[in-house]
């Protein structure tokens, strides 16, 4: 049975991830699921302390409040729930009190860098130490939203390439067995994986397909999403300053994961 057929109106379907925005490499997914199922719950598991802020200065924010109002208004215009840990992104706090400064992109490039420069047994370590263990609080709020499909990043390359989305996914594994130890039916686990890599042998969903059993346009809505997350592409159209560039997603690329 594929994952579209398998969904039911009572399922709960929660996303874990690791920045805000994340959650925009599968939108078009999310959103059709929280047209159809239960509940949608998106997770980020940081602040976004050390991204980059390529839109405008806003010295009465720090940029994690930033990337919070935007994450909040993203999700919440597809209808999913957002939640976000506080765990800390990257090796510092990158800008001067954390205010949103404007932000160079050649700077924003070094520090996304220097933070995968880490392996994701050090970054989950540090995680550890700084806030406790992440597999904990994942779990907590496993038990808490009580998901029967999780979902997350590519366990081997976290989709995109960062080492933090890397550290999340197998945090993720390990808290959704601990969950599934006790609980019947058993949550079943995906990872979202680059749906351009062919050494992926997963389920392809394609958007169009979304678009046809939803009789909506799950691309246009999940572009609608992902403009929210200016700080990160920019601005949207009309809005000076710079273009916004959307992101089209034609497919989505699952790999189921043994979850116990």
């Amino acid at each position: 049975m594929s994952f579209l057929e398998s969904l039911k109106p009572d399922d709960v379907v929660l996303f874990a991830g690791t920045h805000a925005d994340d959650e925009t490499l599968i939108g078009p997914l999310l959103a059709y699921c929280a047209d159809h199922c239960r509940e949608v719950v998106v997770s980020c598991m940081t602040r976004g302390e050390s991204g980059h802020n390529l839109t405008r200065e806003d010295l009465t924010h720090t940029l994690s409040q930033v990337r919070e109002m935007e994450f909040r208004a993203s999700v919440g215009a597809f209808g999913g729930l957002p939640i976000m840990l506080d765990y800390v992104n990257g090796t510092s706090r990158a800008h001067p009190g954390g205010l949103a400064v404007l932000d160079p992109d050649p700077q924003a490039q070094a520090r996304w860098r220097a933070a995968v420069s880490q392996t994701p047994d050090e970054i989950c370590a540090r995680w550890t130490n700084q806030t406790g263990d992440p597999v904990v609080a994942l779990l907590a709020l496993l038990r808490h939203k009580r998901p029967s499909i999780v979902i997350t990043l590519d366990l081997e390359g976290g989709y995109t390439g960062h080492v933090e989305h890397v550290a999340t996914a197998r945090a993720t594994v390990e808290a959704v067995r601990a969950y599934n130890a006790d609980r019947e039916p058993k949550a079943v686990l995906y990872c979202a994986c680059d749906w351009t890599d062919a050494s992926k042998d997963g389920e392809h969903i394609l958007t169009s397909d979304l678009n046809r059993l939803g009789g909506k346009d799950y691309v246009a809505l999940a572009e609608e999403c992902r403009a929210f997350y200016e700080s990160q592409f920019g601005v949207r159209s009309g809005g000076g300053g710079g273009s916004y560039v959307t992101k089209r997603a034609p497919e989505a690329l699952l790999l189921r994961v043994d979850a116990g």
